[in-house]
């Protein structure tokens, strides 16, 4: 799943948006999703064959790090991606507006959380 994005209508309301503003963040959002898009596809299918060799009763260890490595370096690129996206969004705004930030907002991008991870099997049901 994709990063969770600070939902555009609800910063909008409790920012006190122009409209121009509200354009000029949507764009940003957009291309901040088609930048990232082939990253965040590449990221969903090599943590699903981290955790296939992670099932892997006699997996080799360096094929297991340097798929968690391939995963590190994904995850740290869209990261990095998401601080651009979010100084991009502060030039659209008014001093007054990145003060009303919710706090969260600089934690892990613009949605509060870290890009959503698939689960594992849960334990004692395997």
């Amino acid at each position: 799943m994709g990063p969770m994005l600070y939902p555009l209508e609800k910063m909008a309301k409790d920012l006190n948006l122009t409209e121009d503003q509200i354009a000029g963040l949507q764009n940003l959002r957009q291309g901040f999703l088609r930048d990232t898009l082939p990253w965040r596809n590449d990221l969903v299918i090599k943590r699903m064959d981290l955790q296939d060799l992670l099932r892997q009763p006699k997996a080799d260890p360096d094929q297991v790090l340097a798929k968690q490595r391939e995963v590190s370096e994904l995850e740290s690129k869209i990261q990095e991606k998401m601080v651009v996206y979010q100084l991009e969004i502060r030039k659209v705004l008014t001093p007054e507006q990145i003060r009303l930030l919710p706090p969260a907002f600089d934690s892990h991008g613009p949605g509060r959380h870290r890009m959503m991870r698939g689960h594992g099997p849960v334990r004692g049901k395997e």
